[in-house]
């Protein structure tokens, strides 16, 4: 648990207005910057919650020379971290807080900062000196080098004499299968977590498609998750006003049942009471938490399931559930010709729901009035996606549904038959968990974690009613 800076600060540097001098306003990467988000940590109830791991990602190193002439170690940016790296620890843990660095397996990291391929051991060293106490090691070469790179990591780290977390991202850059990626391997090169697919984006598009990853492929993914080595599926956007609060409570809900690292991507300085809210619900996280690191499933087999059921069972013998309304209610019927008006959207289009099953197909060479007639002919598309320099993967393609909300996307156009965008107050539903389904019998006390409550006693099965769009009812469930 704790807080990682890449999702909103990226690699920002120094400019005219921030000089990366002031915590109070900098937004650039520099010691000012995770100092004052080591403070906010604290001052905000984030630490006291157990969000303990100050992590610092990509361009915080000196480019030029790449490393230092005498000794060959890595070094700060010495303008932007006056301090050095030992000095920010320093200040970190005087916070008891864990300190975070980042580096990767390749010459250059993906900020084009200088990498630790062939450097292994005296990187490690050097981050054990500095007292580190979690790193991050990233892709961003070749894939050929992963297999040898990251296990020299793992040793180096093993042999420095400091108890430092390792997170390899070795397997977001092998694919989408993850039944043919070498879990084994990874643990026994000493990772204790891992990067699986995508980079999240601040997006419902972005955070939808990881949860569908994560539905479609937790039966393989289950038995290698467990104390000490987890799957990752990337920061947690809350508070980030990019989604909504429902969403927002979605993703929580979500992360807590496949046991993922709670790693927030947010401005710890700037987050509302609502977010924050989420964020701190202690029952979310003590199941998050769980002691016996068993990673929970989907219930439904298609992602295109308009409402899904997820479940994982903890230590004691309860089960949580998490009541996921992906799609909303019932759309009505998709309309063919006559297709007189449009929905015409630039710079972004509605996203279909459930990945591949959600598209009637791909499209290509057409211009947008041949897409356009050919969609409206059709009664299974609901609208398409387009781009005019063909560039990118938001265009291409006919979708079979648009209940995935709104997609930014530069370049992009959306066309859309209007009856089937969803409506932007949601369609809510009412989701039924049957206590067999989660191997439950009996009578069975149900908790709600958002509301802090126990809802009743029931046998058999339990209604969640008005399950908001997007939004998810979050449940634990003991034998009564």
């Amino acid at each position: 648990m704790g807080w990682m800076s890449w999702e909103i600060f990226r690699c920002n540097l120094a400019t005219p207005t921030d000089d990366c001098t002031n915590p109070l306003t900098t937004n650039c990467i520099s010691e000012a910057l995770y100092k004052g988000q080591a403070d906010a940590m604290v001052s905000q109830g984030f630490a006291a919650a157990g969000y303990a791991s100050l992590h610092m990602d990509d361009c915080w190193e000196e480019k030029n020379p790449p490393r230092d002439p005498t000794t060959g170690r890595l070094r700060a940016d010495a303008k932007r971290f006056p301090s050095g790296m030992d000095g920010l620890g320093v200040y970190v843990h005087s916070k008891n807080l864990t300190y975070s660095i980042y580096t990767a397996e390749s010459t250059e990291t993906c900020g084009g900062y200088p990498g630790s391929q062939g450097h292994e051991l005296l990187d490690a060293q050097t981050f054990a000196d500095w007292k580190v106490d979690y790193i991050k090691v990233d892709g961003c070469g070749s894939n050929s080098y992963y297999p040898a790179g990251y296990k020299a990591m793992g040793a180096a780290l093993e042999s420095v004499g400091r108890d430092i977390v390792y997170s390899c991202s070795w397997p977001a850059y092998i694919g989408s299968n993850e039944s043919t990626k070498p879990f084994a391997t990874f643990i026994m090169d000493g990772c204790n977590l891992w990067r699986n697919w995508d980079d999240i984006q601040c997006d419902w598009g972005s955070l939808s498609s990881i949860i569908d990853h994560w539905g479609d492929w937790g039966e393989v993914l289950a038995p290698w998750a467990g104390p000490g080595h987890w799957h990752d599926p990337d920061m947690l956007l809350i508070g980030n006003s990019c989604i909504s609060p429902d969403e927002e409570r979605t993703q929580m809900a979500i992360w807590s049942i496949v046991a993922a690292p709670l790693i927030m991507g947010n401005d710890m300085r700037n987050v509302s009471a609502v977010s924050k809210a989420i964020l701190l619900n202690k029952d979310a996280i003590a199941i998050d938490q769980d002691p016996l690191g068993q990673q929970g499933l989907r219930i439904e087999a298609d992602a295109a399931a308009p409402t899904q059921r997820w479940w994982r069972v903890l230590a004691n013998g309860d089960v949580a559930v998490a009541l996921y309304n992906k799609a909303g209610g019932a759309q009505p019927p998709i309309p063919g010709p006559p297709c007189n008006v449009w929905n015409h959207s630039t710079n972004g289009y509605w996203e279909a729901c459930g990945g591949a099953a959600g598209n009637v197909g791909q499209f290509s060479g057409l211009t947008p009035s041949a897409a356009e007639a050919a969609c409206c002919a059709n009664s299974k598309c609901a609208g398409f996606s387009y781009e005019p320099d063909g560039s990118g993967t938001g265009g291409g393609y006919y979708k079979g549904n648009l209940m995935c909300g709104f997609t930014a996307a530069s370049g992009a156009e959306g066309y859309a038959k209007p009856n089937q965008i969803p409506s932007p107050s949601g369609l809510a539903v009412d989701i039924t968990i049957n206590f067999a389904d989660v191997n439950l019998q009996g009578s069975v006390q149900v908790y709600d974690v958002w509301a802090g409550s126990v809802v009743g006693t029931f046998t058999g099965s339990y209604t969640a009613t008005a399950v908001p769009y997007h939004g998810t009812a979050f449940l634990r469930l003991s034998r009564a």
